[in-house]
């Protein structure tokens, strides 16, 4: 679990829409996304007419449209949007660099994480969830955004500890009767 798959897994929650996971190993990876996915890599979905969907953000698209976890109105989806790519910059920002790699990771933990934590800190200081009042698919994006970079990178997880909006926004989301 983590990372992209764990967000949509979390879209799927807030629509209330079932959802079966599929686990396979590393070394049944390639042939299990062979012919399912043209970028070959995970998450897909395939749905129960057979329709393989690929990328994270159309899975999101799909299993939140016509609910809450994907906002109707523009404006509301608008902000969201703002908020999802921000914590999808975030996710690649980190996960951009080899572990062994110091001058990057020195840069990411300097400058980037700063840049992100600092945005999406403000963001949640204006208001409850990305959109709004009630959680969506974005919040699922920032949420798991910022606590892979907390689980995995002790500045992060120190930073985390002193963005007080952001740090409640994260308990604010896990809380939510349908993550819980």
């Amino acid at each position: 679990h983590g990372g992209r798959a764990e967000s949509v897994r979390m879209v799927y929650v807030l629509a209330g829409k079932p959802y079966v996971d599929v686990f396979g190993t590393f070394e049944t990876a390639r042939a299990d996304v062979t012919g399912k996915n043209p970028y070959l890599q995970f998450p897909f979905v395939e749905t129960p007419s057979g329709e393989i969907i690929y990328q994270t953000l159309a899975i999101m698209h799909h299993a939140g449209h016509g609910t809450p976890a994907w906002p109707a109105d523009p404006a509301a989806l608008t902000r969201a949007l703002s908020v999802a790519l921000g914590g999808y910059d975030l996710y690649q920002a980190f996960g951009g660099f080899a572990a062994d790699d110091l001058v990057a990771k020195q840069k990411f933990e300097g400058r980037r994480l700063p840049q992100y934590f600092g945005a999406l800190d403000e963001i949640y200081a204006g208001r409850d969830f990305a959109a709004g009042s009630a959680p969506c698919f974005a919040d699922c994006i920032a949420r798991e955004a910022v606590a892979w970079c907390a689980r995995r990178n002790d500045v992060a997880r120190a930073l985390l500890g002193q963005k007080p909006a952001l740090a409640a926004f994260q308990r604010r989301f896990d809380a939510f009767p349908a993550i819980a």
